[in-house]
């Protein structure tokens, strides 16, 4: 089961004012790996790029015109997005020691130095667990970008939400997952609240609020 989400952390800031982006003079890599010159449009709040269609429109809707114009002359392509790795770098996204500083530091230190392979988003994927850490570890793997470093100064990969591979697997398809840790769920829905914890299975506006919450909590302490 996974959650995913596709725009940007909440608290960095957005390129322009409506959270569109257009980067002009570019050489756009396509599929069967020639180049075209052609602008591109980005739209940070969804963490999408704008459909050619709706570009159009835009460029004609006074409301939404582009307030921020970037200009590069550089070549672009889509960064890749990694919806199940267990984690990198000699840092597992399964293993917990009870410090939540060194288990953020770890998705920090992976969502910075994935970029040199192109990756620009990623899922963390966590195996199956005991029950009693789901709810814990599933919060601290909620959406977000790490903070902007002088070595890191973009900050790195989109940390996207997580990816739990179980508890809730069938015995003889568990391949390398523990036996004792697997579950049913014979109700539904109700049986992944319990494990996982209802606030962990959220929309982003959710998360958003909860990471502005946490946020509030901290400056005030």
């Amino acid at each position: 089961m996974s959650f995913v989400s596709g725009a940007d952390s909440p608290d960095r800031p957005l390129l322009s004012a409506n959270g569109l982006v257009c980067f002009t003079n570019c050489s756009l890599v396509q599929e069967d790996g020639s180049l075209v010159q052609e602008d591109l449009w980005i739209d940070e709040r969804r963490g999408v790029v704008v459909d050619a269609q709706v570009r159009d429109l835009l460029c004609f809707a006074s409301s939404y015109m582009l307030t921020d114009l970037v200009v590069f002359h550089r070549q672009r392509t889509p960064g890749f997005i990694d919806v199940q790795i267990n984690g990198a770098y000699n840092f597992d996204f399964s293993v917990y020691d009870g410090d939540d500083d060194t288990y953020r530091a770890g998705l920090d230190m992976i969502a910075r130095r994935i970029v040199e392979t192109g990756v620009t988003a990623l899922l963390p994927t966590i195996i199956t667990q005991e029950s009693s850490l789901y709810p814990h570890l599933l919060h601290l793997l909620r959406p977000r970008t790490p903070a902007p470093t002088p070595e890191y100064p973009h900050g790195g990969a989109t940390l996207l939400g997580w990816h739990a591979e179980g508890p809730f697997l069938q015995a003889v398809k568990r391949g390398a997952h523990a036996q004792a840790l697997l579950q049913p769920a014979p109700a539904g829905l109700p049986d992944v609240e319990r494990v996982y914890g209802a606030h962990n299975l959220a929309v982003r506006e959710d998360w958003d609020l909860a990471n502005a919450a946490d946020s509030a909590t901290a400056a005030a302490a």
